[in-house]
């Protein structure tokens, strides 16, 4: 059984409510990415009279041209339409891993409910990346146990595996000096004979800027620049500490940074609004940046990597997962992740390796 909880939009007009379907805000993307109504359509698999007719509808409810139509060049969103797209973006970053967490408990209440002997529980608490989202897929095709995945920030997560609220916790840590800061903070929550590492993957963040740059963002310094506006990742997660400590290797103070104090709590809810036109400039991860057609200004690589019990280590269901991360089809998942290197991935690591 799988279970998906989701959002949906709902215009009232005149006391009559119109839901809005997911199609629509698919058609509008596909039009901003393929320049032209037909492509569009031939993307989606739909026709062109219901593309149509879809986006009639929604302009006459709205009052307000979704689209713009030029012969001999092509489409293109209009005001509304361009916005629309943005802020379902946005909510959908921000909301979904939240709504994954909720997802995955409302499937192990109902199947221990529903289920005379439901299979058996692996609970992980880890930040939210694509490689562990990857790697839930495969283990929910393949596997006899239910991952129960949660995503938390790294602190948080390995918190709740050393008060035993978990199995497992993911974490990611920059390569380099300027892994100090966070590595004091995850050895206070680690024990080297308590714990092993398991690498996942090795991920490069950066800043992301649109396609278009129009203000030649080019490194950190950029940041500081007149008339540029930036969205900060929230104070307590691994990314806000590490883009700080980037700040500090280069001496720059985030009092001269606008929007330093805006917060948003995923990659995906940052890009959104680096994509938008919201902010200028945002910090996070490459694959994200791709999602959102925006250009990425690699930075810093770092580990990310599972944490369990070594009491666990040899568990068939922690065999499972290291076997998945080695295996080919994991690999055919992420390959296309632009910044994501799973040479090491399912490797047994040690602290010296991660830490020293």
């Amino acid at each position: 059984m799988e279970i998906k909880i989701d959002f949906h939009w709902q215009l009232t007009q005149h006391g009559k409510p119109h839901h809005i379907d997911d199609i629509l805000f698919q058609m509008l993307e596909a039009i901003q990415q393929e320049g032209s109504l037909k492509q569009a359509t031939d993307k989606l698999g739909v026709s062109y009279r219901f593309a149509w007719g879809l986006l009639n509808k929604w302009e006459a409810l709205l009052g307000q041209p979704l689209v713009i139509l030029e012969r001999g060049r092509g489409a293109r969103l209009a005001v509304v339409g361009e916005k629309l797209m943005h802020a379902n973006r946005h909510l959908s970053a921000s909301f979904s891993p939240e709504l994954d967490n909720f997802s995955t408990e409302l499937k192990r209440e109902f199947e221990a409910i529903l289920d005379h002997s439901p299979r058996d529980t692996f609970k992980i608490f880890t930040s939210h990346g694509l490689a562990v989202g990857a790697l839930k897929e495969l283990l929910d095709q393949q596997s006899d146990f239910l991952l129960d995945l949660h995503f938390h920030g790294s602190q948080e997560s390995l918190k709740a595996l050393k008060a035993g609220d978990c199995h497992i916790a993911g974490f990611h840590l920059p390569i380099g000096e300027l892994r100090r800061h966070l590595m004091s903070d995850y050895l206070k929550l680690l024990d080297e004979k308590q714990h092993q590492l398991i690498y996942v993957v090795r991920r490069n963040q950066g800043l992301m800027v649109t396609r278009d740059n129009p203000k030649h963002i080019n490194d950190l310094s950029s940041l500081t620049q007149d008339g540029v506006t930036f969205i900060n990742r929230q104070t307590g997660s691994a990314t806000r500490t590490l883009f700080d400590q980037l700040l500090v290797a280069n001496a720059i103070s985030s009092d001269h940074i606008k929007g330093y104090s805006h917060e948003e709590f995923t990659h995906m809810a940052v890009a959104a609004m680096v994509a938008s036109g919201a902010a200028d400039i945002g910090f996070g991860i490459a694959p994200i940046a791709d999602k959102f057609n925006l250009e990425f200004i690699p930075l810093v690589w770092e580990h990310y990597c599972l944490a369990v019990p070594q009491l666990l280590v040899d568990d068939p269901r922690v065999q499972a997962i290291i076997s998945l991360l080695k295996s080919p089809s994991f690999h055919r998942k992420v390959k296309d992740f632009k910044g994501y290197d799973t040479t090491r991935s399912g490797q047994l690591v040690s602290f010296d390796e991660i830490f020293a």
